[in-house]
């Protein structure tokens, strides 16, 4: 008799939540899946769209699945959501029942950085060490948040995975996107001590987070590949230095990524400044190939070849700030000045980027 494969809770279903929860459905020996509601009245959006979710693929294609499983928040507490609404809704108070226990063994999240913490809070007692969280979001530093306000004794924490995802992708509405970009998914343990004192060339997985490193890989459509610590560390550290290129400036002249080529003496300044942080990190001290792939001419050429290929893009903090909303900039541009500050290397520009996005923000609110 073979085992059951575990189950999987989705938390956050934007564009990357909807494309994990549809790819999650296409492992060959497909997981139970339960996607976390924060309203009820996503699940009328569900039933709406014929209890599907459906994505339209890179080639036009119309691809649904099914069957997945609904927890619904309300009063800071989960409950157990059917599609048929006589079992959802107390007929009395209009208000979810059958409040969802018991631990959770696998949790991709998949909210935005600000909202990591916040959106744990309430799932902090059904997670432990026996847990796995995978964080699939844009931007760095979230994992440190949730140690230091939700997991503070390390051996009572969950085993981590962190990924980093390039595929393009559209919310049409609740339930329905548009791959419209097809790229890759890159994820790996993270150290369950602190990954400045672990050494990458030691295990650094459980055998409880490893079922999400095994079966992801098996989806042709997300085309992920599991690396270990130092190498999947590196891969974040990439996209996070694109990121502080792009977002904040193009924000600040609310413009597509193509802008970023008028201003080449930012982008070389800025990765000098980048490249000085991640040489100082003592997680990479003595890693092979660090050294040359972080150095500031590598640096510029490869953030350079990716904006070359998003240059028709507007970048998710140029909608932030058009709309008034809370930016990620603590976690892109902020991230390089916290550890800036921990190695003693000064980071003058990406100071200077998060108080005038910081400074924006506040006005338009």
């Amino acid at each position: 008799m073979t085992n059951t494969p575990p189950r999987v809770h989705v938390l956050g279903l934007g564009s990357i939540g909807s494309l994990v929860a549809h790819s999650l459905a296409e492992i060959p020996r497909r997981p139970p899946v339960t996607l976390l509601l924060h309203r009820l009245s996503l699940l009328e959006g569900y039933r709406r769209n014929e209890c599907k979710l459906g994505l339209q693929t890179t080639d036009g294609k119309f691809v649904s699945h099914g069957g997945y499983d609904f927890e619904v928040l309300h009063n800071k507490g989960w409950h157990h959501a059917s599609l048929n609404s006589d079992h959802s809704i107390d007929p009395i108070t209009g208000q979810p029942n059958g409040i969802a226990t018991g631990t959770i063994e696998h949790l991709i999240v998949c909210v935005k950085a600000t909202q990591t913490v916040a959106a744990l809070q309430s799932l902090g007692s059904r997670l432990n060490q026996n847990s796995t969280v995978m964080f699939l979001q844009n931007g760095a530093g979230m994992i440190e948040d949730v140690n230091k306000h939700l997991f503070q004794d390390p051996k009572l924490r969950p085993n981590y995975i962190t990924g980093v995802i390039s595929h393009g992708v559209t919310m049409n509405k609740p339930f329905d996107i548009t791959h419209t970009g097809f790229a890759a998914t890159s994820i790996g343990p993270v150290p369950r001590n602190e990954p400045s004192k672990s050494d990458p060339s030691k295990p650094t997985t459980s055998n409880s987070s490893s079922y999400l490193l095994d079966a992801l890989p098996q989806v042709p459509r997300f085309k992920c590949r599991s690396y270990d610590w130092s190498s999947i560390f590196q891969i974040q550290l990439e996209k996070l230095s694109v990121n502080a290129f792009c977002n904040p400036l193009c924000a600040l002249a609310d413009s597509q990524n193509k802008y970023l080529f008028t201003i080449p003496d930012i982008c070389r300044s800025l990765m000098r400044e980048i490249s000085s942080v991640v040489l100082a990190m003592p997680e990479f001290q003595g890693a092979p190939g660090v050294r040359q792939r972080f150095s500031p001419e590598v640096l510029e050429q490869t953030v350079m070849g990716i904006i070359e290929r998003t240059r028709e893009t507007t970048c998710s903090m140029v909608w932030d700030l058009r709309a008034g909303r809370e930016t990620e900039i603590a976690y892109i541009n902020g991230y390089w000045c916290r550890r800036g500050r921990e190695l003693g290397v000064p980071t003058p520009i990406n100071d200077e980027l998060v108080a005038r996005i910081e400074m924006r923000t506040k006005k338009s609110e």
